[in-house]
């Protein structure tokens, strides 16, 4: 259910003193009465309710005389800069300016003969941005366009479950020009310019501030000046009730010499377009409304009404991830005239009105992206839903984006069903096969540039760590420098106290010595005169001071050191590339014209693997008017669906097959023989055993000659063998058969049983088996247990089909899994019979002395299939420990899988 369009006295941009309110013009009044005119009497007086209680804000937002002096004494303090127009003799504009359906967003809802649009508010459609582009655009002159918010919507929006914050703000209006063709949200191009209510100028895609806001029945108007002649000339300005509330904006270099439409976009709000010849509100200056514009002039849209006057819907039928997205956008770019209805163009819509992306989840593909927004109303998918509704009604030419539903029937039907309607015809374009070399290019190039990007990153990536690894040396260096010096000041600082020390050390030797000196001098002088000789005086020898001056050599030293490390780092430095490498296609790279490039799958597996057996080729019997094939023709498409589906069905995996009540039979039936034979062998044993003590007591020669019969009855033909039970005396086939051949026996059975019943339960003449790569999954499917090969010692699939290629083998050129025997066996005597067979065959090796023949099996090789509803514990598998030595068939111990006298036990 819609939520209710309340009516709010709240204003865009509400911090701006709003002018005073004017009466509506006739057209308002009409367009209320008309809306008013089917409601009951309860509605109406529901609605004076609200109108009484919005009194009190209408009231508040009323401005003040002082304020009303302010703006006027403001517009008399700054003197208009454009001037009036001159008068004009030319032929004016016959046409009514308007829109055309085709140049409006899906949401837009046109009424009153185009002077009123609406928006759509249904769910998740209240975030989104309608556009509105004019059919009548300007190519020179000075002209005005008018529009006029008469209603703001503040749609309910579910809390539960919401994670996310909707997109602000909540109520907006965006009005400029744009070129033709141009984007329909203004702000997604840059060929748009444009004032918003919040008091932006928009120049293509840069914001600045650079007027003031605007609000509810206010009439904003924009003056787009082309005159080459003016002094304003490619300039935009904007008016609110009439008074210049921005200076003249430059508009982009680009739009010089272009035609400019006027344009509008809006959320939450309803506007009154005037598209009169004279303004609806008077200028401070002679301007013209673009509905009185000289024909000369302006130019008018041409008109989207195809020939006959019929709209085309056109259903694109590809393979998913061969090319589909891509021949799409190549399509929408040569024929910009159609609109795509997918749900990538909702993403992208949503991504205009300031919803962010969402992220990519386990479900996401470009088919169907998950919508992940953390708002209710855009991820219960209601955006599509009123799309799907809304479309048919509006006439314009559709491409219908589903890959997985055109590919099928029934769903073709129910789209083409939605346009039921006579505007419509409904075309096919069916692109299958080998592509056009132009095409192909067009994906090599696509491949190429995707292939280049990794590189840069790559490049970038690795730039990012070398000037990491280049920043963290350097402050290395610079930390080894600083304590360098610092190691440099304390030996400074020691050496000086030292050298201090030394001095003074020396100085007190010196000082000792020469009082040493005097005193020996002066006893010799008197021992001289005591004797009354002469003194001569003895030269004393100068001491070597000379001390070597460690300091300076430990400086040299250092500075050799720094010289040596800059020559080391000058040789580590490299030439440094500015700019990443261009990558080039390998020649197998340029056999991937039609492998997908990077980014998300068309289709995910699951839904692949789900819907692909139900792809057919378009019929006109469906409904269609027209069938193009874009690549290859008619037959050569069949031809090419028919061998992709087949291809498809052998490798692919059906994540919902079921074993059918065929196989249940038979793996009971097995279950009941393989008791049966192990109790046989069981009891056979016993009786053996009790023979063997017998014939202790007999001869020599008598057990020879029991040697002799044992011997000749080995040699008996296995394949002749009717009763596996009894060969002769009451001996079973399966007499000597140790864990190993059980083992082997059982996965006999269960691969050949898994083939059958595959083909059986499928159904499908093109599913001629079980492929290699699903061989784990559907044994665990059918027999609710892992297939592991290590358990019969092993490493792959392959080599564990090996072990019983008696029974099964792989096909090497579909690979899939065959058999050599009859797929409605009337006895499983035959497996009890191969397994002899390679029994014997095995022990013969092993006694010529080849040890590569003997097995050893785990334990968890042999294990039943549980019951379907196991109410008790599970099946024992894991634990059970193989006992010492060789099997004896007597029992597995007290927690094994053999449970002696009661046979088979608990698996």
């Amino acid at each position: 259910m819609a939520p209710k369009k309340k009516a709010s006295a709240k204003a865009i941009g509400k911090d701006e003193e709003p002018a005073p309110q004017k009466e509506e013009p006739t057209v308002m009044k009409a367009a209320a009465k008309v809306m008013s005119a089917p409601k009951a009497a309860p509605e109406v007086e529901k609605r004076k309710a609200d109108e009484k209680a919005e009194e009190p804000a209408k009231k508040e937002a009323k401005m003040e005389p002082k304020a009303k002096a302010a703006v006027k004494k403001e517009a008399e303090s700054n003197p208009e800069v454009e001037t009036d127009a001159p008068d004009d003799k030319r032929a004016t504009l016959k046409d009514v300016v308007g829109f055309q359906p085709s140049d409006t967003t899906l949401n837009v809802i046109s009424t009153m003969g185009g002077k009123v649009l609406m928006s759509l508010t249904e769910g998740g459609m209240q975030y989104l941005i309608a556009g509105a582009r004019a059919n009548v655009g300007m190519k020179a002159g000075r002209y005005m366009f008018e529009v006029k918010i008469v209603e703001t919507l503040n749609p309910a929006e579910a809390s539960a479950g919401a994670r996310s914050r909707v997109p602000m703000p909540r109520q907006l209006l965006r009005i400029g020009f744009s070129a033709a063709a141009s984007p329909l949200v203004l702000g997604d191009s840059e060929e748009h310019v444009f004032f918003d209510s919040e008091g932006s100028f928009w120049s293509g895609k840069k914001k600045t501030p650079a007027g003031q806001k605007f609000q509810r029945d206010q009439v904003i108007g924009v003056v787009l000046n082309l005159d080459p002649g003016s002094a304003n000339a490619n300039t935009l300005s904007i008016f609110r009730e009439g008074q210049r509330i921005s200076e003249p904006q430059p508009i982009p270099e680009s739009l010089h010499g272009k035609t400019l439409f006027p344009h509008v976009s809006f959320r939450n709000v309803s506007l009154q377009v005037f598209s009169g010849k004279d303004p609806a509100m008077p200028l401070p200056f002679k301007c013209r409304a673009i509905g009185g514009a000289a024909e000369a002039d302006v130019v008018k849209a041409a008109s989207n009404t195809p020939k006959g006057g019929k709209y085309e819907v056109m259903l694109p039928v590809a393979f998913p991830d061969q090319g589909t997205f891509d021949w799409l956008d190549t399509f929408l770019a040569a024929n910009p005239q159609y609109v795509e209805l997918s749900d990538r163009k909702i993403i992208e819509w949503a991504a205009s009105s300031g919803l962010l992306k969402p992220k990519a989840g386990p479900k996401h593909s470009n088919d169907k992206p998950e919508f992940n927004y953390g708002l209710p109303s855009m991820d219960d998918l209601s955006v599509r839903r009123v799309l799907n509704r809304v479309a048919p009604l509006v006439p314009r030419n559709y491409v219908v984006m589903e890959v997985k539903s055109n590919l099928i029937e029934a769903e073709r039907k129910e789209i083409l069903s939605r346009f039921n309607s006579s505007q419509f015809t409904k075309a096919a374009h069916v692109i299958m096969g080998e592509p056009t070399e132009e095409f192909k290019q067009m994906r090599l190039d696509k491949l190429l540039k995707d292939k280049q990007e990794k590189a840069d990153a790559a490049w970038k990536a690795k730039k990012a760590e070398e000037k990491r690894k280049k920043e963290a040396a350097e402050k290395q260096k610079h930390l080894n420098e600083m304590r360098k010096k610092a190691e440099e000041a304390r030996k400074k600082a020691a050496a000086e106290a030292k050298k201090k020390a030394d001095e003074a050390k020396k100085k007190a030797e010196a000082d000792k010595k020469k009082a040493e000196a005097a005193k020996r001098k002066a006893e010799a002088k008197k021992k001289a005169e005591e004797a009354g000789e002469e003194y001569i005086e003895e030269e004393e020898e100068e001491e070597d001071d000379e001390v070597k001056d460690e300091d300076q050599m430990d400086i040299d030293e250092d500075i050799k050191e720094e010289v040596k490390d800059e020559k080391d780092d000058e040789m580590e430095e490299e030439e440094e590339e500015t700019e990443p490498p261009s990558v080039e296609l390998t020649d197998e790279e340029k056999k991937m014209w039609m492998q997908p490039t990077s980014g998300s799958s068309d289709l995910t597996s699951a839904v692949l693997s789900q819907s692909f057996g139900k792809f057919t080729i378009p019929e006109q019997a469906e409904g269609f008017d027209e069938l193009r094939f874009e690549w290859q023709g008619q037959d050569q498409s069949k031809d090419y669906l028919r061998q992709w589906v087949k291809e498809r069905k052998r490798s692919s995996r059906i994540d919902d097959l079921q074993p059918g009540q065929w196989f249940q039979d038979k793996l009971k039936e097995w279950k009941g023989l393989l008791t049966q034979w192990q109790t046989k062998q069981k009891t056979y044993k016993v009786e053996e055993k009790k023979k063997l003590e017998a014939k202790k007591k007999a001869t020599e020669s008598d057990g020879d000659k029991a040697e002799d019969e044992e011997s000749m009855e080995d040699e008996v033909n296995v394949f002749e063998v009717v009763d596996v039970c009894d060969v002769g005396n009451g001996k079973p086939l399966f007499k000597d058969f140790e864990f190993e051949d059980w083992a082997l026996l059982q996965l006999r059975f269960e691969l050949h049983l898994l083939q059958v019943a595959f083909k059986k339960d499928v159904d499908d003449p093109e599913r001629v088996g079980v492929h290699d790569t699903h061989l784990s999954f559907y044994y665990s499917k059918y027999f609710r247990k892992q297939l592991t090969p290590k358990n019969f010692n092993v490493a792959s699939n392959v080599e564990l089909t090996t072990l019983v290629k008696d029974t099964v083998s792989w096909d090497e050129e579909e690979k899939v899994l065959r058999t050599p025997l009859e797929e409605d066996l009337t006895s499983n005597n035959i497996f009890v019979q191969l397994a002899e067979d390679n029994r014997r065959e095995r022990v013969r090796r092993i006694e010529a002395g080849d040890e590569t023949a003997r097995l050893k099996f785990s334990p968890l090789a042999l294990q039943q299939t549980p019951a379907a509803k196991a109410t008790g514990a599970p099946p024992v598998a894991a634990g059970v420990v193989r006992p010492a030595g060789t099997w004896a068939g007597n029992n597995w111990g007290a927690g094994g899988a053999w449970a002696g006298n009661s046979g088979w036990g608990r698996w």
